[in-house]
């Protein structure tokens, strides 16, 4: 069963528990695990990091790992890297194993994308292929949906929620092994020479791009929760509703593609950073559940997910010989911005507050808009 629709369902389950669970779940499981772990908002934000520092680890050499054992075995260690992490948080009991169960975890995401990416760009006609990477890139919000449905119902808490977020990542296993392939692919410019596309112009600006979108992002994804209960005031199901709204926001991330052929992908992309800019100043000045917060929520989940799919359909276009290798770098600069978002915002929301800190990350956003990407081949009209 190697059929496009094949790939892209399996791209999409890799994806949702990868990102969805492995990755982002922490950030809805932050108060309840501080509840049995105490932890301070500067330890949250290193913890935070571990994932993301993981991520940057993995996510440019997958590309070439990709490419001399298949994109299967890639894939397979996306998977297995997941389960992995996610029982060694179920077991925590320290933050210094907590640190160690999201690093681990944090390695599958980073796998994940460049393998899939690749294996698009080997089997999918190249004017299919954008729909395609966007589609399977919108199962993050499916992992997210799922996460807050399996905390919200499963007996036994955060730790519980880990086990079975481990066994659904080991499901994708025979998926993967079904339809990917095992094949190494030669391409027309070897990975190991990744550092020469750093020189193009169009990578430079899109490099600035995902660092930054980065940095605003993990303001949402590792204290959102937190901020929701400490600094709005909503109750533990209100926060998971309001995660939920987010995550399947998320899914509009799906009509990348079609949307983006009418309007063009840079109005694609200024739309996802408004997105993620007004839902965190909306945060900053919220006091108790709103509409007004239930719309915020809702734009931050699908900006996010929007705005890496138009990254990772960007990076795919900036080194056309190589698909793989241009994912790999945006999505490792998206992770860079992570990695110091989720430290610089534990810093700012211990010493400034929260609504200080959210609006300084919200400005960052905003000041994107002013910087438009490169022409990348193929597009015109934007």
């Amino acid at each position: 069963m190697r059929s496009p629709t094949a790939l892209a369902l399996t791209g999409f389950s890799l994806i949702a528990v990868t990102y969805g669970m492995a990755r982002f779940s922490w950030g809805l499981m932050l108060p309840a695990i501080s509840a049995d772990i105490p932890l301070s908002p500067q330890q949250a934000g290193m913890l935070s990091a571990c994932s993301f520092v993981a991520y940057c680890l993995t996510i440019l050499t997958a590309a070439a790992l990709a490419d001399r054992y298949g994109t299967r075995l890639t894939a397979l260690l996306a998977s297995l890297s997941a389960a992995t992490g996610l029982l060694l948080l179920a077991g925590a009991s320290s933050p210094l194993l907590l640190a160690a169960g999201l690093f681990v975890a944090g390695l599958s995401a980073g796998l994940a994308s460049p393998a899939l990416a690749a294996a698009v760009s080997d089997r999918i006609p190249a004017a299919s292929q954008p729909r395609t990477n966007t589609l399977i890139n919108a199962g993050t919000s499916a992992g997210i949906i799922l996460t807050v449905v399996i905390l919200s119902v499963l007996p036994g808490g955060w730790r519980a929620a880990c086990l079975l977020f481990a066994l659904l990542s080991l499901a994708c296993v025979p998926l993967v092994m079904r339809v990917l392939t095992a094949e190494a692919v030669a391409h027309a410019a070897s990975v190991c020479h990744w550092h020469q596309r750093l020189y193009r112009r169009s990578m430079r600006r899109l490099m600035g791009i995902a660092l930054i979108s980065g940095l605003v992002s993990a303001a949402w994804w590792s204290f959102g929760s937190a901020l929701l209960r400490q600094h709005v005031g909503v109750d533990v199901e209100t926060a998971r509703l309001l995660w939920l709204i987010a995550g399947g926001a998320g899914i509009v991330g799906a009509v990348t593609g079609p949307v983006a052929a009418r309007i063009g992908l840079n109005g694609v992309y200024r739309l996802s950073l408004c997105g993620m800019a007004l839902p965190l100043l909306v945060l900053a000045f919220s006091r108790g559940e709103s509409i007004g917060l239930l719309i915020a929520v809702a734009c931050c989940g699908a900006g996010y997910v929007t705005l890496s799919g138009v990254l990772l359909v960007w990076g795919a276009r900036a080194t056309d010989e190589d698909p793989a290798t241009g994912v790999g770098i945006l999505f490792f600069m998206l992770a860079v911005g992570q990695v110091a978002g989720s430290l610089l915002f534990g810093q700012l929301y211990a010493s400034l507050g929260a609504s200080s800190a959210l609006t300084l990350f919200a400005v960052s956003a905003l000041l994107l808009l002013f910087i438009a990407p490169t022409q990348n081949r193929g597009e015109s009209g934007q």
